[in-house]
């Protein structure tokens, strides 16, 4: 897929930012690389994730107020595989996995059913890796979109329609 497909504006300026950044550097962005005031336009959108090893998991270190907001609950700290996703533990983890494969960027669209009214919600996700060596990815820099959940409502569950790895618009 090519990143002219993504729709969100925000994650388009997600993806443009962290391009930038390594042009720039001629490396895979750091987390130090980042500056948060030249992500204002963006910022609630994007949450960073920590990557452990041995064996391989992910811990949301970091959730914008927006990611919260479609998400319906704060992520902040919590594993992916404890109990955040429930029965699509695995599919989220396969998605993060793809930075860690390819080492760039992955996309995710998908709906997301909401109790107790049983709507359905559109979302998209992105995740750009960060490397603090240039080469072993130590973090993902992730971005979601999705339409906002209701105060009395939650998520319940949810599917992707895709996800894979994002080739450069000028590559692609």
């Amino acid at each position: 897929m090519t990143s002219s497909r993504i729709r969100s504006k925000s994650l388009r300026g997600l993806l443009a930012y962290w391009e930038a950044k390594e042009q720039a550097l001629g490396r895979m962005p750091a987390r130090q690389d980042l500056q948060p005031d030249e992500m204002v336009p963006f910022l609630p959108f994007v949450s960073l994730i920590d990557i452990q090893q041995q064996p391989l998991r992910f811990r949301f270190r970091l959730v914008g107020t927006g990611i919260v907001g479609a998400f319906g609950q704060e992520t902040t700290r919590r594993l992916v595989d404890e109990d955040l996703f429930g029965s699509n533990a695995d599919e989220v983890e396969r998605f993060f996995s793809i930075p860690l494969q390819t080492h760039g960027p992955a996309y995710a669209a998908g709906e997301y059913a909401v109790a107790p009214t049983g709507r359905s919600l559109g979302f998209e996700s992105l995740l750009l890796p960060l490397s603090t060596d240039g080469q072993a990815i130590d973090m993902l820099l992730g971005g979601l979109v999705g339409q906002r959940l209701q105060p009395d409502e939650r998520v319940s569950g949810f599917q992707y329609e895709f996800y894979c790895p994002v080739v450069p618009t000028a590559a692609g």
